[in-house]
């Protein structure tokens, strides 16, 4: 019995012993992409606040806003992403780390900006930088990682760049928890001469509520990670990939026409494949509720629950499921790197959507937390690996390409969500309501339902998938 578990535990940790042999390099793309996104997470999560209640465009304008935005940077994977991986690696990681930093400052300083129009330009404006610069980084980030590994380790290296950007949520929600209502607070009680010292104090000189201090925080997030990319990812650094040719590959592409480079989306890509069609947009109604984690559930803890569990709201939108991604990815898929991707994606959306309907009990902060957990352990068991899928589907040089075209279904779901969840919250769930006089129940209900068509659809697809699915031309 001993040797077996011995023998167990030795394949669970070989996997994460063979990329410590990976060359440095992925580790400072791995840091770059891991900080820009926690700076995109913290910004995100707060940003129907922001622009409902800071701003005063309330739920339903915020809520179409946020939708367009997150939209936006998938629909800049699909032409960005796929131009900036010819550029090369170091190249297009600074390019999009300082796009990102200029956004976000925009973003930050729209309150500032006099009158409703010049505030809605600066906010749509920044936005876009944003978007193109998210457009630039995934892609590439993640084109990087199959660069820098072989196919001993590549599926590790997808493991922990999505595990560590999640560990970074993590840690952007313990700030943002502090930051949020202790600028508040300095604001609320200020009343003449300076602010106290102190980090919130400082920030509370830039801030008109503590919202947009937390912002600022996110803007200088994404500079810290500009300067360290520009000192660790040198040339020399970029030229340690283990598969170079795939960055050849990507620059001789994008030397063909550009009516040959749109044809080839269809002949002799993704969309060449109907399973493969099929497959990405059956799971498009269970990625609305990772939609909902920052369209709705914001909202909803601080509409429907007590003061004290209002103010620690991070702690439960960015903690307990980022976390158990952080642990669970690596270890699950580990575990399961073997298993059958599509049998992973049926039973870790089935997983993901259940517990959707606990919330229909109410506002209960032991069933909510209990609801982040099980959601979590689903999204660990199936989004690594559909990104590890989609990324060695792809023939070399044309990644970002794949990557871009598998998140469709995911910016259908943040364009589509956003139309609807505002108008909802409205309704079910409105601002300056008793909590007792809310019908969240029935909120989460619906969302529930839209999400179960992901595992039962694939579930009576599966026999027709998977007889063709790796086929490149699969009808």
């Amino acid at each position: 019995m001993t040797s077996i578990l011995q023998s167990a535990l030795n394949k669970a940790i070989r996997p994460f012993s063979d990329l410590t042999k990976a060359p440095r390099a992925i580790w400072y793309i791995i840091g770059a992409f891991v900080i820009d996104s926690t700076a995109y997470f913290g910004i995100l999560t707060l940003m129907t606040t922001y622009l409902g209640h800071d701003l005063g465009w309330g739920d339903a304008y915020a809520a179409a806003t946020v939708s367009l935005f997150t939209m936006l940077v998938t629909l800049a994977m699909l032409g960005v992403g796929s131009v900036a991986e010819s550029f090369g690696l170091r190249r297009a990681i600074l390019v999009g780390l300082a796009v990102a930093a200029v956004g976000r400052a925009i973003y930050c300083l729209a309150p500032d900006a006099s009158g409703a129009a010049p505030t809605a330009c600066m906010v749509i404006f920044g936005l876009l930088l944003v978007a193109g610069s998210s457009g630039i980084l995934q892609p590439v980030c993640y084109s990087g990682v199959k660069q820098f590994t072989d196919e001993k380790t590549s599926s590790m290296g997808y493991a922990v760049i999505y595990a560590f950007m999640n560990l970074g949520i993590v840690v952007i929600g313990a700030l943002s928890a502090w930051v949020r209502p202790g600028v508040q607070a300095i604001i609320e009680v200020q009343q003449t001469g300076d602010p106290p010292d102190g980090f919130l104090g400082l920030l509370s000189r830039f801030s008109h509520s503590g919202v947009q201090a937390v912002n600022w925080l996110c803007c200088a997030v994404t500079v810290l990670a500009l300067l360290l990319a520009c000192v660790l990812l040198t040339r020399r650094a970029e030229a340690t990939r283990l598969r170079p040719e795939m960055a050849d590959e990507g620059a001789n592409r994008q030397a063909l026409p550009r009516w040959e480079r749109l044809r080839g989306y269809f002949t002799d890509g993704p969309f060449s494949n109907v399973r493969f069609v099929f497959f990405i947009f059956m799971l498009l109604p269970v990625r609305t509720l990772f939609a909902h984690q920052w369209l709705t559930m914001p909202q909803y803890i601080l509409r429907s629950y007590p003061t004290n569990v209002g103010d620690k709201m991070e702690w439960l939108v960015n903690w307990i499921n980022p976390g158990i991604i952080f642990i669970g990815v690596p270890l699950l898929t580990a575990m399961t790197r073997r298993a059958n991707v599509y049998t992973m994606m049926v039973l870790g959306s089935l997983v993901s959507a259940v517990p959707t309907f606990l919330l229909c009990m109410g506002p209960n902060l032991k069933v909510l937390i209990v609801y982040f957990v099980v959601f979590s352990i689903g999204e660990a068991l199936w989004s690594a690996r559909f990104l590890e899928y989609a990324s060695e589907l792809a023939p070399p040089g044309r990644v970002a390409q794949y990557m871009g075209l598998a998140q469709i279904p995911w910016l259908l779901a943040k364009g589509t969500t956003g139309l609807y969840s505002g108008i909802l919250l409205a309704r079910y769930c409105p601002a300056d309501t008793p909590p007792d006089q809310l019908h969240t129940g029935t909120l989460w209900f619906i969302y529930g339902c839209i999400a179960m068509t992901t595992p039962i659809g694939l579930w009576f697809a599966r026999k027709w998938v998977m007889s063709g699915l790796h086929q490149p031309g699969g009808k």
